[in-house]
């Protein structure tokens, strides 16, 4: 698994409620820009981002682990919701497709894929029929209340006159949250947490102690490796030199990451003839120029360069993982 165009979906995996502890835009270190481009030596010619590692990816959750912690997630929110006396089932979350997390890492590849789906993903085709998920019962003004933190009814008039129905210095971990003042909400003889079972199930499981580093610290350390890799003037050239490949071949667009907007591939149409037949100049045009090798290579070498510069913290992260997965598999058996 790499990041962050790559890594965005499985790392903002944790619900809204948890993802109200942090933002998913990445935080660029003050060395960031300031540094020199790393020395590469040679660049191994790949047509393919099949099987490709990432040095950051070893301290992010894998799908699987990722699951898991949704699950917890579900049941510590379901256990919160029991304490209000309101049985609450969520549904259970969509498992991980079993396709390599890095086969458009750095957009599409395959020559394969390009020439049957175009743009479109192949999942559908691949992937087992979709569970069918449980039906909910829709929760009442009091469940609302309970789940959210807010009554619903308070949210909806505050935000028509442009406040907030909610606390906006809400606690930062579980145990700040079980020591600040509290909602003032009671429903059944209990006082409603700040943030509702939401957040105190994102507090419970990511963010326990005042210590507990933020859960998308790898993700934005992988989004600023690939912002860095995105200027060094090795992958500039080397899209240059694709962006004139396409040209060639009758498309103008600047990058791999534009050509479906540049193009007008949106929505419908990323499996029609048309899409088709750019997404076999683009596959061919990566090769060509030996983009996904440059790639690769750069990418590697900002981030090998940030897992060195912030060694402890990724150690200290890891161990956070692990006891986070700990509870988990508690909570899950």
């Amino acid at each position: 698994m790499a990041l962050p165009g790559r890594f965005l979906a499985a790392t903002c995996l944790m619900s809204v409620a948890a993802l109200t502890l942090s933002g998913c835009a990445g935080k660029e270190t003050a060395a960031g820009a300031a540094g020199k481009e790393p020395a590469i030596g040679s660049f191994e010619k790949l047509s393919s981002t099949e099987g490709l590692e990432f040095p950051i990816a070893a301290y992010a959750a894998t799908p699987d682990q990722q699951l898991q912690l949704k699950k917890a997630q579900n049941r510590l929110i379901e256990q919160c919701m029991k304490r209000f006396g309101f049985d609450y089932v969520l549904p259970a979350p969509t498992p991980p497709s079993g396709d390599d997390s890095n086969s458009r890492v750095f957009g599409l590849a395959n020559a394969e894929d390009a020439a049957q789906f175009g743009y479109a993903s192949p999942d559908r085709a691949t992937d087992p029929a979709p569970v069918k998920r449980q039906s909910q019962a829709a929760l009442s003004r009091t469940g609302q209340t309970v789940l959210n933190g807010v009554d619903p009814v308070a949210e909806a008039a505050a935000k028509a006159k442009g406040k907030a129905a909610a606390p906006t210095n809400q606690p930062m971990s579980q145990a700040e949250a079980e020591k600040a003042p509290g909602t003032g909400v009671i429903v059944n003889g209990k006082e409603v947490p700040v943030g509702g079972c939401g957040r105190e199930s994102a507090l419970k499981l990511y963010s326990p102690t005042p210590g507990s580093l933020d859960i998308l610290y790898v993700f934005n350390l992988g989004g600023e490796a690939e912002s860095r890799a995105l200027r060094d003037s090795r992958v500039r050239k080397v899209t240059t030199k694709w962006s004139q490949c396409m040209a060639d071949s009758g498309f103008t667009t600047s990058s791999p990451d534009n050509v479906q907007s540049d193009l007008g591939l949106e929505g419908g149409k990323l499996s029609s003839p048309e899409a088709i037949t750019i997404a076999k100049a683009d596959v061919a045009c990566k090769t060509k120029v030996n983009y996904i090798g440059i790639r690769y290579a750069v990418q590697t070498a900002y981030e090998n360069s940030l897992v060195e510069e912030h060694a402890e913290t990724l150690a200290l992260f890891k161990q956070q993982t692990q006891d986070r997965l700990r509870l988990a598999a508690q909570l899950n058996s």
